[in-house]
């Protein structure tokens, strides 16, 4: 046997035994629940702008919630992603969140992905699915608006439970 042998059978042996993969399911899980991902999209650039400042924001501001920018290659990824409870917030030009809302246009393969507004932003907003938990939201709200301008109406997407408690002076919620 030479060396070229010794080295092929340990790694034969990894891939028929599937560990070929980036990383196991299990720790995504983990991961995803541990940290805030904040989706951005490599179509739109400016999204995934956006979404680096916010987690900067929150990561100086709101250490706990761990946030860090997703960035998946189209908004239909996105969708993809947020319609299967892999994503819960993402950076989106606000066109893109109100067809993933209605699941119209590019996005019917997807369907109607409930989602509800944390900020507006100068050119995108940031919205969430309507799982994400209401005080995550207001804990998310209050960070952002202390720290970045990110006023305005709601428009036709409505604000997240959670960010509507914190914008009427309601309490933290618990849980």
């Amino acid at each position: 046997m030479n060396r070229r042998d010794v080295l092929w059978v340990p790694l034969a042996l990894a891939f028929s035994q599937g560990a070929w993969a980036h990383t196991p399911y299990g720790q995504w899980v983990v991961y995803r629940k541990k940290h805030l991902l904040i989706g951005s999209h490599r179509a739109d650039p400016a999204t995934y702008a956006e979404a680096k400042r916010l987690a900067a924001v929150l990561a100086e501001h709101l250490p706990k919630s761990r946030s860090r920018v997703a960035r998946a290659p189209t908004a239909g990824r996105l969708a993809s992603l947020l319609g299967t409870d892999q994503l819960d917030v993402a950076v989106l030009s606000r066109d893109d969140a109100m067809a993933m809302r209605s699941g119209e246009g590019k996005f019917a393969p997807y369907g109607t992905i409930p989602l509800a507004l944390l900020a507006n932003l100068e050119a995108h907003v940031l919205v969430a699915h309507e799982r994400f938990p209401e005080r995550h939201a207001w804990l998310v709200s209050k960070t952002l608006r202390e720290t970045v301008d990110v006023s305005g109406p709601p428009g036709a997407i409505d604000w997240h439970p959670g960010t509507r408690m914190f914008l009427n002076g309601e309490p933290e919620p618990h849980g």
